[in-house]
């Protein structure tokens, strides 16, 4: 199996950034491509709430992306940025499955940013591990 694109589900969480260095590492040997990948939740039905809610996810995902950036350049990686809203665990997975997309490995960390924590891993990384065509390296 030849890996050119690698998958890192991101969400500002020390284990998404566990994700993107074990990537790093990965593509640094071969000139492979990371596409990080930032789920926008849909946004709080209010107006009121809802202005600051997605401002607040912009904010989020701009530093995400800038220090995964760093992270590739800094090893000459080719960095890829893309944005989906919906719900992180099918959205990884279809964005995953997507054939066109051509992923070849998806890492990611073991739990995000969710405060409530399984047994062992995380609910998105479990259903990821589970649902996905590609094979997934979960970091810890």
């Amino acid at each position: 199996m030849s890996i050119k694109r690698i998958l890192v589900p991101l969400d500002g969480s020390k284990n998404s950034e566990r994700g993107i260095e074990m990537a790093v590492d990965l593509a640094n040997d071969a000139k492979r491509t990371i596409v990080g990948l930032y789920v926008k939740p849909t946004s709080v039905n209010s107006i009121k709430y809802g202005e600051l809610f997605n401002a607040e996810q912009n904010r989020l995902m701009e530093i995400t992306f800038h220090s995964a950036k760093t992270k590739c350049e800094k090893y000459d990686v080719k960095f890829i940025e893309e944005t989906i809203v919906g719900d992180a665990k099918s959205s990884i997975v279809k964005y995953a499955n997507d054939n066109s997309r051509k992923i070849d490995l998806i890492i990611m960390g073991a739990r995000g940013r969710g405060s409530v924590k399984a047994a062992f891993m995380g609910s998105v990384s479990n259903h990821v591990l589970n649902k996905s065509k590609i094979p997934v390296l979960v970091v810890k």
